[in-house]
């Protein structure tokens, strides 16, 4: 009877198991860059940030258009109140008669004609704005693509962690069937089993942990596609040569990198507020135009009239050149900092080369100490049955095979992902996800 509800016990957990597995979509790398640069929240706020641009640009263009405006006031005077003020002592041959109410009304037109061509400079900085806002962008996409990259593979390492751990709580129950029956024979001691069982639960609580990191590394990916799926990643295929040498690779990303790009463009900012800065002394002339009503009616008594006026600085306390002072300090500082940009680009450079090539090596090491470690593990065990083994050499031999197997995997995913960073570093990252992303600039 109870061989019966165990068995029905682990249908139950199979089917329980299947539904789950069947839950977790699909997911490949193309896939997930794809979603990603549709649904990532800041990559949506940095489209935002271009559409914000274009309006700037759309504003400067607007300071040549007129501008109309309407006035219009009530006035009530107290009763018997003079227009003219206090005139008590003045006495006049006839009768005056002195409104108590007046109204005025105004339409009021000004339009530029002239502006100094200070309008023309605004539009030429909110442009390089418009540029900017783009670069920080791509900069974002490209952000977002290594770091989906980095949560993608960390679903994949999470995966392999789960299979290796379901794995070895397989090896383990079935060592510890062999224990038991090797007890019955009286071949074993009960030491053994304890230390058996005890090994079996912590492998039970090792595949826990591992399957809960799961949970969560699939949360983390989720999140960066803005979406409440529960994803499987497939494991990529690297088709992609890139160079490792120094001076090459740094070559392209000084080519590629959109912070230089940014720095450029900073630079013409502020070159093009100082060409604004000297405009300050060129006159404006607009040209203004009102048509007005004033009585003690509504739209009474009608009158217009037509203005072109100019105004010139003639003196502005020497603001002017201290600003423009100001802008050459910021044009120095641009300077400096793009120099520490370039040192420091060029260490990242020779890190990420170093760290591909570490990788690989790390590689071949780890499945060297696999393979050992199998042919141990198998050593092991048939030494155990044997006799000529314990029980705890068993155990050693299992704890080296799985985490040699654990240190083989995190060699190759972290190899892999080296390789992507240098296709970050170097600004490349783009361009080879560049059939899946979407223009949604």
């Amino acid at each position: 009877m109870k061989i019966k509800q165990i068995t029905v016990f682990l249908l139950i957990l199979l089917i329980f198991a299947s539904i789950t597995a069947a839950a977790a979509q699909d997911l490949s790398l193309e896939e997930a860059v794809e979603l990603l640069v549709v649904e990532n929240r800041q990559l949506e706020n940095a489209r935002k940030d271009i559409e914000k641009a274009e309006k700037d640009i759309s504003l400067t263009t607007r300071s040549y258009f007129p501008s109309l405006e309407l006035q219009s006031s009530y006035t009530r005077l107290d009763e018997g109140q003079s227009p003219f003020g206090e005139l008590d002592d003045v006495e006049f041959p006839f009768d005056i008669e002195t409104p108590n109410e007046n109204y005025r009304t105004s339409i009021n037109l000004t339009q530029p004609l002239w502006l100094g061509g200070k309008v023309g400079l605004q539009r030429e900085i909110a442009a390089y704005g418009l540029e900017i806002a783009k670069a920080d962008y791509q900069s974002q996409v490209e952000e977002e693509i290594f770091n989906l990259i980095q949560a993608y593979y960390g679903v994949l390492q999470a995966q392999g962690l789960v299979r290796i751990r379901e794995e070895a709580l397989e090896i383990v129950n079935e060592h510890l069937r062999v224990v038991e029956r090797r007890l019955e024979l009286g071949t074993a001691i009960r030491q053994d089993l304890l230390q058996s069982q005890i090994e079996a639960r912590r492998a039970q609580e090792e595949l826990n942990s591992a399957q809960n990191n799961l949970k969560i590394a699939r949360r983390r990916l989720a999140q960066l596609l803005v979406s409440t799926e529960e994803y499987s990643p497939m494991r990529p295929e690297i088709d992609f040569e890139i160079i490792l040498e120094q001076e090459e690779l740094f070559a392209q990303a000084v080519e590629n990198d959109l912070e230089l790009l940014k720095l450029e463009l900073n630079r013409k900012i502020i070159e093009t507020r100082q060409k604004l800065e000297r405009q300050h002394y060129r006159p404006d002339i607009n040209l203004s135009g009102s048509y007005n009503w004033e009585g003690d009616e509504f739209l009474d008594e009608d009158s217009w009239s037509v203005t072109i006026g100019g105004s010139i600085s003639l003196y502005d306390g020497g603001r002017a050149k201290i600003s423009a002072e100001k802008e050459e300090k910021e044009l120095e500082k641009l300077a400096n900092n793009r120099q520490d940009f370039l040192e420091n680009l060029d260490i990242e450079i020779e890190s990420v080369i170093l760290s591909v090539k570490e990788n690989e090596e790390l590689i071949e090491l780890e499945e060297l100490s696999l393979e050992n470690a199998v042919e141990n593990f198998e050593i092991a065990n048939k030494s155990y049955e044997a006799g000529v083994a314990s029980n705890t050499d068993v155990i050693d031999a299992q704890s080296r095979y799985n985490q040699a197997q654990i240190s083989l995997l995190q060699a190759e995913y972290d190899y892999e992902i080296e390789l992507f960073n240098s296709l970050y570093k170097s600004g490349q990252i783009i361009d080879y996800f560049e059939d899946v992303i979407l223009d949604e600039k």
